[in-house]
């Protein structure tokens, strides 16, 4: 009777370890399933960006993708609000609604391991005369965090496209030149990508 309850014993805590090993590879995996299933993409070897669709995206380069338009209108939402914020102070503007539109979904810059190296040879040829030269090759690499996701070191925001401003002082002609040239200093956009119209009446 001891013998078999010291069976049933050592059948359950094995097959607790079991369920709890099952457990831990159904962890380590699931992620590399989610990132197989993902669009395809490729890393660009010269400047280091990942690409949107590319299987190895980090957190913060997820900020970029499809899940994220959320993130995108969010932060457009953001910069409008903060541009009503500011402009609903200047004189003349009265009450303000702005529309912001975003020029892709930003940028993730990855680090790279670089690897310069430099061959010196000299020739001599019979009449005396000596050449010398200089070979330098390089290599990248990116730098992983983990096995296959990149090390994102930096995160570009998405840059401005283009602002619409409705304002109830936007016919005037001195107070539209205000706003412009307020949006050009912070966006850095040209004057012909900025719209100011009048606000209706309500």
């Amino acid at each position: 009777m001891k013998l078999l309850r010291n069976k049933i014993k050592f059948t359950r805590d094995n097959f607790l370890i079991v369920f709890l090993a099952g457990i831990l590879l159904l962890v380590m995996v699931w992620p590399l399933e989610d990132k197989t299933d993902s669009k395809s993409g490729q890393w660009d070897s010269e400047d280091g960006i990942i690409g949107l669709n590319s299987d190895s995206l980090s957190k913060a380069a997820d900020l970029m993708s499809d899940t994220d338009a959320n993130a995108m209108g969010a932060y457009a939402a953001e910069l409008e609000r903060s541009l009503e914020e500011i402009l609903g102070t200047m004189e003349g503007v009265g009450k303000v609604k702005v529309m912001v539109t975003l020029e892709g979904s930003g940028e993730a810059l990855v680090e790279k391991d670089t690897d310069t190296s430099r061959k010196g040879t000299t020739e001599v040829d019979s009449a005396g005369g000596s050449r010398n030269t200089t070979d330098i090759s390089g290599s990248e690499q990116t730098v992983f965090a983990g096995s296959s996701t990149p090390y994102v070191k930096k995160v570009l925001s998405p840059k401005v496209e283009g602002v619409v401003v409705s304002a109830q002082g936007g016919h005037n002609v001195k107070t539209a030149q205000n706003i412009t040239e307020a949006i050009q200093a912070l966006f850095g956009i040209e004057a012909h990508k900025i719209k100011i119209v009048k606000m209706i009446s309500q």
